[in-house]
């Protein structure tokens, strides 16, 4: 049995680490001239987990749509893409406005979508504007026709009620501060 101590061991896997990365290939321990274990990259990692994924064409990343899924090799949610069909839109028209993606992309989201019908759903109703408007405390003023006005609700300091948009213009034109045009 071999011992160290755990100075030493540390040691050793910050140089074994370091060369990992500078490297960039696995290292293969092995015992008796047999593989016991391989030590590679995170990212080697996740790239060997994505591909061998059971859905060729989902996947997830942390930095894309927040972990959301997104067809492979796309920023394309898997909610995006179910949002414009539950918009009418079918997969020749999603193709015309995204054809960088293929037919098989389009129905592997709307499967994706059917095996995980709860958690897409939820994201759709998350990114609704009344949701994200509410969740925000947020306040939507209608201008005209098509045109709105949001800003964060404001609080009258007399009433503690929220004051409307021009409200908040007729005040901020008496500062001296800013403006709101």
């Amino acid at each position: 049995m071999m011992t160290m101590s755990l100075n030493d061991a540390q040691r050793k896997l910050k140089d074994i680490l370091a060369a990992l990365e500078m490297g960039g290939k696995p290292l293969v321990i092995l015992e008796n001239d047999s593989p016991k274990a391989i030590l590679l990259r995170y990212q080697d990692y996740e790239s060997l987990v994505e591909h061998a994924s059971p859905e060729p064409y989902i996947t997830r990343r942390a930095d894309i749509s927040g972990g959301e899924p997104i067809l492979r090799g796309t920023r394309i949610s898997v909610r995006h893409i179910v949002e414009r069909t539950q918009a009418g839109e079918g997969v020749d028209e999603i193709i015309a406005a995204l054809p960088h993606l293929t037919a098989a992309q389009i129905y592997a989201a709307l499967a994706d979508y059917h095996d995980h019908r709860s958690e897409i759903d939820t994201l759709i109703g998350e990114g609704q504007l009344s949701h994200v408007v509410a969740a925000r405390e947020l306040k939507v003023e209608r201008v005209t026709e098509g045109v709105a006005v949001v800003h964060k609700a404001v609080k009258s300091e007399d009433t503690g009620e929220s004051l409307s948009w021009s409200d908040i213009r007729r005040s901020a034109r008496g500062c001296a501060g800013w403006r709101i045009c």
